[in-house]
């Protein structure tokens, strides 16, 4: 069988700190923890599908701990991050707060942005034609919820594109846990167990691997008391190991159809800190709307597969209802895309939001700390399911075969 109109291209290409000059803020865990080092080398990992007669649809994953909207492209493109606590902040959060002083970088930032742009255009331009194979399967002993034991979604699912040949493109995964294997004492810039995983991947199988994180929020962690960079390493070759598990005796979908819908959504900002810490030019601007953040959802149908993109560290309650609503709207393998196009902070359900008494030292309450408050996630979810319409086919595959 021979590939039709579906097309997929892809790109990688580094977006390192220079660690020789002002002090760069690691992203996660304390504030005011700088870079000694780099271990390995962050990347902007990029994934594009579409069709000969329409627009693509194009994934950026950088290893970041996130990255807010006025930093985002828009159309079909999307600007995700893997969320690693050891690369520069991007946030401002964890620069030294008490004095005023921002983690933000404004000119790494700025070549940030323009690296993602030139990969999404390298993508793109590399674009041929291709065959989808998808699978999902469960890796349950390589994550826990640390704040709700008894809601998890273990799910790594995999998209990849590949020639008629057979050769790979790209392989997009997708697993619901922090890239924290490393713990606050660790100073070298590493994408953590995320860029193992790629690299693995790369290594293995050939073409671009691109990594995505789910919905990790409340704390969805890796299970794990070792915090080496050779537990990341671990903890990559056994995802590796799985997604090519997941996709075992998997047919090829020959000509996919490729859909895509966008939103604007408005959430109700209720956290003083986000209030403060934007008053004293700690935080990137946003965009305030009669007192509501203004943020943005998208969904994006490549053939069987549905991939829901969320501002944000969406917990697993609403994460595995998302699913649940995308498989109901036709998708055989829903995918949720953690911090993507902006970062809320944590995204809880309504009825397990309590706000803290004290937001320095929040204790059980950490999640609403990071938190625009209780709205964010049941109104992001709310959006998302409202889009499902716009891009669901009454085929179960999603066009072709």
């Amino acid at each position: 069988m021979t590939a039709s109109g579906f097309l997929a291209g892809a790109d990688a290409r580094s977006i390192g700190p220079d660690l020789g000059g002002d002090t760069v803020f690691l992203a996660g865990f304390d504030p005011d923890r700088a870079a000694t080092s780099v271990h390995d080398e962050l990347m902007v990992r990029t994934v594009a599908f579409g069709r000969a007669d329409d627009e693509p649809v194009v994934f950026s994953v950088c290893d970041l701990v996130g990255l807010t909207r006025v930093h985002t492209d828009k159309g079909r493109r999307v600007v995700a991050c893997t969320h690693t606590h050891h690369g520069p902040d991007g946030l401002g959060f964890w620069g030294k707060p008490f004095e005023g002083v921002s983690g933000i970088d404004p000119a790494y930032l700025a070549r940030v942005r323009a690296t993602v742009a030139a990969s999404q255009e390298a993508a793109v331009a590399a674009l041929e034609p291709a065959e989808l194979i998808v699978g999902s399967v469960a890796v349950p002993e390589l994550v826990r919820n640390l704040r709700d034991p008894g809601i998890i979604d273990d799910e790594l699912s995999v998209l990849r594109a590949v020639r008629p040949d057979g050769s790979v493109i790209a392989t997009f995964c997708d697993y619901p846990c922090h890239p924290e294997v490393l713990d606050k004492d660790n100073t070298a810039v590493t994408a953590d167990y995320a860029g193992h995983l790629c690299r693995d991947l790369e290594t293995n199988a050939g073409g671009v691997a691109v990594f995505a994180v789910g919905a990790l929020g409340g704390m969805m962690s890796p299970n794990t008391e070792v915090t080496t960079h050779a537990e990341a390493a671990r903890f990559g070759a056994e995802l590796a190991a799985a997604v090519e598990t997941a996709l075992a005796g998997a047919e090829p979908h020959v000509d996919p159809s490729v859909a895509f819908a966008r939103a604007e959504v408005l959430v109700t900002l209720e956290n003083p800190l986000y209030t403060l810490g934007t008053e004293m030019g700690l935080l990137p601007p946003v965009e305030i709307r009669d007192g509501s953040v203004v943020t943005e959802v998208s969904v994006a149908r490549i053939g069987p597969a549905m991939l829901a993109s969320v501002p944000g560290e969406l917990l697993p309650k609403l994460g595995l209802r998302l699913k649940s609503a995308m498989r109901a709207a036709g998708a055989t393998l829903p995918i949720v895309v953690g911090l993507a196009d902006d970062e809320l902070g944590y995204l809880l359900p309504a009825e397990d939001f309590n706000f803290p008494e004290d937001y320095l030292n929040p204790g059980s309450q950490y999640e609403e700390s990071f938190s625009v408050g209780p709205t964010g996630g049941p109104r992001v979810v709310e959006a998302l399911e409202a889009l499902l319409p716009a891009v669901a086919t009454s085929s179960p595959n999603g066009g072709g075969s």
